[in-house]
């Protein structure tokens, strides 16, 4: 799995990688994560707030075997247990990658690389805009009853 480790470090760098377990809970909050990835020696509390994440939220959760030496080495950090990417292409790559060495994981390479090409497939693709509720009344651009040097105007 230490190609993955270089993908996360690719991944890190140009900015779509997020390390550390409040960071990480307050992204998948925000709904923007696309995998948690843990170390395989992280402890039971990050394990279990992981599997927390992957039930409320449905994000996906992969389990390297790598320790969080070696996950904060590759991230060029100090020891990380937990880490999530933000951007599909990255987390396709890395369950793609995940499951060339392991066979557990081949289901979700395969959900994610669907949901990749889902969103690539409606990039560009402008949504219809809805017309304004309310209508503009202003005939034009109101005259401010100040001058520029903060006398009122006669």
């Amino acid at each position: 799995m230490h190609e993955i480790l270089s993908l996360l470090g690719l991944c890190f760098r140009a900015g779509k990688l997020i390390s550390g377990d409040d960071a990480v809970a307050d992204a998948v909050g925000t709904g923007e994560v696309r995998l948690i990835l843990l170390a395989g020696d992280a402890g039971a509390n990050i394990t279990r707030r992981a599997a927390r994440h992957e039930e409320e939220k449905g994000v996906p959760v992969l389990r390297l075997e790598d320790s969080a030496q070696e996950l904060g080495w590759a991230l060029g950090r100090k020891p990380t247990a937990i880490c999530c990417i933000t951007d599909i292409g990255f987390a396709a790559a890395a369950a793609k990658k995940a499951a060339a060495a392991d066979e557990r994981y081949a289901e979700l390479a395969q959900q994610l690389s669907q949901k990749k090409t889902r969103i690539e497939s409606r990039r560009g693709k402008k949504k219809p805009h809805k017309k304004s509720a309310r209508k503009h009344t202003s005939g034009g651009m109101k005259q401010s009853t100040y001058t520029k040097r903060g006398g009122e105007r006669a």
